[in-house]
């Protein structure tokens, strides 16, 4: 009985462990995904703006 408690116990650690593994991969990749549309915009107003200053 004991030995079944024990297995229980493991697995309910592994199964966390793999909720908080799933929820930091998940946050890790929104934080790049907004970064890269940061990036994105930030480009392109640069883009934009030294094309104003060489056209005028």
């Amino acid at each position: 009985m004991r030995r079944a408690q024990a297995a229980v116990e493991y697995l309910m650690m592994m199964a966390l462990a793999l909720v908080v593994a799933l929820f930091t991969i998940r946050i890790v990749q929104r934080t790049a995904i907004d970064a890269s549309t940061q990036v994105t915009r930030t480009s392109e107003e640069i883009i934009k703006t030294m094309n104003e200053m060489m056209e005028g």
